[in-house]
This record gives C-alpha cells, structure tokens and sequence, in this order.
C-alpha cells in the first residue's frame, strides 16, 4: 500500500495505483485533466485526497481563452474563437466563476453580450461530427479584452472523474465539465468535503434542444453510496443522482445524501429514477435556488426538457418510476428548502403505490 503525493499532470499520467493506495493532490494546484480513478475492494479501498496547505485541487475540464489573439472578429460584435476546443462548447465560465453565457441555438441568434454558438452543437453526444467547428461569441469588443478571464466548457472528456467501486474521494474541487462531474456506478462508494462548480450544459438532442449534465451520477447501479459534506454550485441539470436505461436499472441501496448544500441548479438537487432506493436517505441538506442559473438562461418557461411542458426546477425530483421496489425505502428528512421561483421542493410523477414507501418529515421549507 502506497502513498503518492501529485503536484504536476506529468506525475498524474504516470500514476499507477493498486488497492489500499491512497492519492493525494497538493493544495493550490489545478489539473487540467480527469482525475484517474481505479477501483479498490473490498478490503483495501483506494482513497484520493489532498495534502498541503491552501484551497483544495482542482480538477477542472475547461480550456483557457483568455487572451485576445485567440479571438478575431469575423462581423460587427461576432467574434469566433481560433483556438481548437475539445469537443462542442456546453458553457462559457467569465471572469471569476460568473456563469452568464446564454447558448443560442442558430448563429444568426447572436445579439446580447456573451451569447454563444458552436456549429457542432449535439455531435458529440451523437458521435458525428461536422468538418470544421466554428465558436461564436457575441461581443462589443474582442472578449479577451471585455472580460478577465474566459473558460470554455466543452465536451471535453465527457466526464472529470469516473466512478468505481471501494473508492473514497474527499477534498477535491471538480469545476468547468460539459457534461458530468463524477459518473459511472459501483458499490462502496464515499464522497466528502468535495465540491462540484458549473457543471454540464452540452447538448443532448439538437433537434429538442435539450442541453444536459449532472455533477454526481450514478448509472445503472449502485450500493452503499455516501456524498456528504460537499457543495454543489451551478449544475445544469441535477447535482446528484440516480437513473438507468427503465427496467435495466438495479435500485440503489443505502444511498445517503447528507450535510450537502446545493446551489443553482436547472433540474434538482437530487434526482431518482427508474427505480426507487432501499434503506436510503436524502438528510440535513440546505436547498437553494432550484431552477435557477445558466441553465435557464435563454429558455422559455418551463424549460426545455424530457417531461416538457411540465415545469422543470425543483429540489427533490422523483420520476418515471410506475411501480414500488421490494423492500424500497427512501427518507426525506430534516432538510432545508429554500427558493424555487419555478418549480417545487418536492416534485413526484411516480406511481401512488411508490410514493408510499418515501417518508418526508421534520423539514423546514422557507
């Protein structure tokens, strides 16, 4: 069992981990990369952390744009980005974390400062892919002069970090992904004190135009789950969640959610489908700012979305799940909900037979 200490990307492409390891990554460090995760067992999980002083890692998904020679002005206002972006452009992080870029669906859409379009909007997610990309930004002057900083949030790797089984991830900030933050499935999982900033707002459907991203996702399957401790701020869609291809998906079971803020979110703060959990608790978190944020900006109320035209943005967000599950038990508790200008604290569209095995008590809704 080895202790590894990164401080550089060269040092994190030339990590190899066995179980029982634990990785540290050096406070006040960035990575522009994903964060290589392998899975422990049972016995020896793998635990990655931080050591040092000053702000946790960060693992951020991004491209820099900053500076002014990646940008030309191709007419009045329109300015296209020369710099090559992996993959479709989801978001536009300015300056200091202000998430205020609003996509346009069609170029000729362009007309308020920070609008964006790309021409490869939903190729990535289709896996097809147009010749040549084209990044517009509308501006009154180059970006790279109107703003401090300018992060591109593109497609990218699709995800920062996958998830594995017997795995602990604590202390590390997961920022700027087009997609999701943490995804994938496995048992034994545990994610405390991290924090997950402007995630998601990739392209789904062109045609629906459905953007999509969750900062915590689990797919398909997972067992003994703890988030707790975490902040999640600015996510497209939900901050943590679980879901599958309908009857495919095997329910979670001790799936806790505890001690978390969530805030600004365009779906929820914890989404289930398909199937509901055993023995599993969403507990002692602070809610705020349900449908609220980048992903609202540009849409017509309710907002683009699967359930369309039922309202999207609530805190708690329970659907497409027509039956109980054997032994399904999850419990809503001593959570505080805050704002949700268009949605509801707790939306339900499952079927009455299921909404009898969820138990909401000692919450305060302000």
């Amino acid at each position: 069992m080895a202790t590894h200490f990164i401080d550089d990307v060269h040092k994190l492409n030339n990590l190899i981990i066995a179980p029982g390891d634990t990785v540290l990554f050096k406070r006040g460090c960035t990575f522009r990369s994903s964060i290589p995760i392998v899975a422990g067992t049972d016995e020896l999980p793998i635990t990655y952390s931080a050591y040092g002083e000053g702000t946790n890692p960060v693992f951020m998904a991004s491209t820099d744009v900053s500076n002014a020679e990646y940008w030309e002005e191709i007419s009045h206002n329109i300015w296209i980005c020369n710099m090559e972006i992996p993959g479709e452009v989801g978001n536009f992080v300015y300056n200091t974390d202000e998430c205020s870029a609003t996509l346009r669906w069609e170029e000729n859409e362009l007309s308020t400062q920070g609008d964006f379009w790309d021409s490869r909007f939903g190729s990535c997610e289709k896996k097809t892919h147009s010749a040549k990309q084209r990044v517009l930004v509308y501006s009154s002057q180059n970006p790279g002069n109107y703003y401090n900083h300018i992060e591109c949030v593109s497609y990218n790797t699709r995800i920062i970090g996958r998830t594995q089984s017997n795995i602990i991830i604590e202390n590390i900030c997961f920022k700027n992904s087009g997609v999701h933050g943490l995804a994938g499935q496995g048992k034994n999982v545990v994610i405390r004190n991290c924090s997950f900033e402007n995630i998601g707002g990739c392209v789904w459907d062109r045609n629906l135009k459905i953007r999509f991203g969750n900062a915590v996702e689990f797919w398909i399957y997972g067992e003994n789950i703890l988030i707790e401790n975490c902040t999640f701020k600015n996510v497209y869609d939900s901050c943590v969640t679980h879901q599958g291809p309908g009857d495919q998906t095997i329910p979670t079971s001790n799936f806790i959610c505890r001690n978390n803020t969530f805030d600004t979110y365009g779906m929820a703060a914890f989404e289930y489908r398909d199937k509901l959990p055993i023995n599993s608790y969403f507990s002692n978190n602070t809610c705020v700012n349900a449908g609220c944020g980048f992903a609202m900006l540009g849409e017509n109320l309710p907002r683009n979305s699967e359930i369309w035209p039922l309202p999207m943005g609530h805190h708690i967000f329970l659907w497409r799940i027509d039956r109980p599950t054997e032994g399904g038990s999850l419990f809503i508790e001593n959570n505080t909900f805050g704002s949700a200008p268009v949605g509801s604290a707790i939306y339900s569209l499952i079927s009455d037979d299921a909404f009898k095995q969820i138990v909401i008590r000692s919450n305060t809704f302000l």
